[in-house]
C-alpha cells in the first residue's frame, strides 16, 4: 500500500467511526462527494482493499507486448537507427510487420532515448506563402550540398511544383554548376512540359563554378517564354528548403538502409523509387485542375537548352573557334553572317543558323603553342 492509499484508508476509517464527515473526507483526498461515498462503502465491505483501484495489478489492455517493444528497440538501434519515428513507423509496418500506434511508439523511444533530433523549442515561425492555383505555374528550384551517401559530399539539384508540392525532378552531381542545373531543368520540361516560371536562388546560378554557363539558363528561359524569378534569401524559397530538410531526414536514412554508396545507384534509387513514393505520400492536388504546363512550340530544345556562343563567318565560309579554323560545309556563301556554336548537355557540339542545324568541319587545327614553337625555330636558324 502506498502512502497515498494508506492516507485514504485512514481517513475512510475516521468517517466510519464518526470522527470525520464525508464532505471533509472528499476535500482531504481531492475526490467528488459521490466518489468519496463509493470509497467509504468499499472500505466498509472489503477493509483495506477498498482504497485500491480496480485495475491494480492488472496488465493494461493497450500495453505494448514486451516482445514487440524489444523488437522496436532493436530496430531503432540498428537497422533503422537513422530514421525519425514517423518514417520508422511507416517502414516497420511495411517491411517488418510491426503495427504500433504513434503515441505508444513515441513512449517507447522516449524511455530508451531513441528519438532522432528532438524538436527544439523557441524557433520563430514564418507563415508560408499561399500555394499557386495551378500545377506548372511555378517550379521552386535549388541545390543542396550534403553527405547524402557514402562519406563524401554531393549536390542534389531538383525542383518542386509550388501548387502541388510534387517533386518534378532531381539528380545527384559532384558540384552545383549551371550545366548540371540545366540538365535537371531539361528533364523537368521533357517529362511535364514548359512551366510558366522557375523560382531560383540568384547565388545558385551566378557566381558558381561554371562562369561560362552563368547566362545560358536565363537565355534559354527567355527563348521559351519561361519567367525567371530570382530569390534574395532562402526563406523566399520555403517549400524547397523544407523539401531538402525532409530529404535529409528520410532519403539519407533509406540510402543507408539499402547500402547505397555510389552516385549512379543513388540516382537510380532517387528517381525510380524515392521520388515516386514521396509524391504519392506527400503531394496534394492543385486548387485548379487545369495545368499551366505548355507544349513546346519553340523548336529544337537541344538547340535552346545548351551552352551557346557565336562567331562571325569570314570570307570562304570559315570561322575560328578555340584556336581552330572551321568551314561551313556547304557551297552557299555565308560570309558576314553569325553562326551559333552549341555545346550540349551530353558534351557534344553542333552548329546552327537561327535554329537550323548546319554541318561544319575542321580546316586547320593549329594551337597557339604551335605558332610559338615555329617562331622559336625561325629565330634559332
Amino acid at each position: 500500500m502506498s502512502i497515498k492509499e494508506f492516507k485514504h484508508y485512514r481517513l475512510a476509517v475516521d468517517v466510519l467511526e464518526g470522527k470525520l464527515s464525508v464532505t471533509d473526507f472528499a476535500l482531504q483526498i481531492g475526490k467528488s462527494y459521490r466518489q468519496s461515498q463509493r470509497i467509504i462503502q468499499k472500505v466498509r465491505t472489503t477493509d483495506t482493499l477498498g482504497v485500491f483501484h480496480g485495475n491494480s495489478g492488472k496488465v493494461p489492455h493497450n500495453k505494448t507486448p514486451i516482445e514487440v517493444e524489444l523488437k522496436i528497440i532493436d530496430l531503432l538501434k540498428n537497422r533503422y537507427r537513422n530514421f525519425n519515428l514517423t518514417h520508422f513507423n511507416e517502414m516497420a509496418n511495411k517491411h517488418e510487420g510491426v503495427d504500433i500506434k504513434k503515441d505508444a511508439l513515441h513512449a517507447i523511444a522516449r524511455r530508451h532515448g531513441l528519438i532522432k533530433n528532438p524538436k527544439r523549442r523557441g524557433r520563430r515561425s514564418h507563415r508560408p506563402r499561399p500555394r499557386l492555383a495551378r500545377e506548372g505555374m511555378m517550379i521552386q528550384f535549388d541545390g543542396s550540398q550534403h553527405v547524402w551517401f557514402g562519406d563524401i559530399k554531393t549536390d542534389l539539384i531538383g525542383g518542386i511544383d509550388d501548387a502541388t508540392g510534387k517533386v518534378v525532378g532531381g539528380e545527384f552531381f559532384f558540384g552545383e554548376t549551371s550545366n548540371h542545373s540545366m540538365k535537371v531543368i531539361r528533364e523537368i520540361i521533357d517529362q511535364n512540359g514548359l512551366p510558366e516560371s522557375f523560382y531560383m536562388d540568384q547565388a545558385g546560378i551566378y557566381g558558381k563554378v561554371d562562369i561560362e554557363w552563368e547566362s545560358q539558363i536565363s537565355r534559354a528561359f527567355e527563348q521559351t517564354g519561361i519567367r525567371l524569378i530570382l530569390a534574395s534569401s532562402s526563406r523566399a524559397k520555403g517549400r524547397i528548403e523544407r523539401l531538402w530538410r525532409t530529404f535529409q531526414d528520410r532519403l539519407i536514412a533509406e540510402l543507408a538502409l539499402h547500402g547505397i554508396t555510389e552516385i549512379t545507384e543513388a540516382n537510380s534509387f532517387l528517381k525510380n523509387h524515392f521520388i515516386p513514393a514521396y509524391n504519392l505520400q506527400f503531394s496534394l492536388p492543385a486548387e485548379e485542375k487545369t495545368s499551366a504546363y505548355r507544349n513546346n512550340i519553340f523548336g529544337d530544345l537541344d538547340l535552346i537548352f545548351c551552352k551557346k556562343i557565336q562567331r562571325k563567318i569570314m570570307s570562304g565560309n570559315v570561322f575560328s573557334w578555340e584556336n581552330i579554323t572551321w568551314v561551313v560545309d556547304t557551297p552557299k556563301d555565308y560570309s558576314g553572317r553569325t553562326i551559333n556554336i552549341n555545346t550540349h548537355l551530353n558534351g557534344t557540339n553542333s552548329f546552327d543558323f537561327m535554329g537550323r542545324k548546319i554541318n561544319c568541319k575542321i580546316v586547320v587545327k593549329k594551337r597557339l603553342q604551335d605558332y610559338g614553337n615555329k617562331s622559336k625555330l625561325r629565330k634559332a636558324s
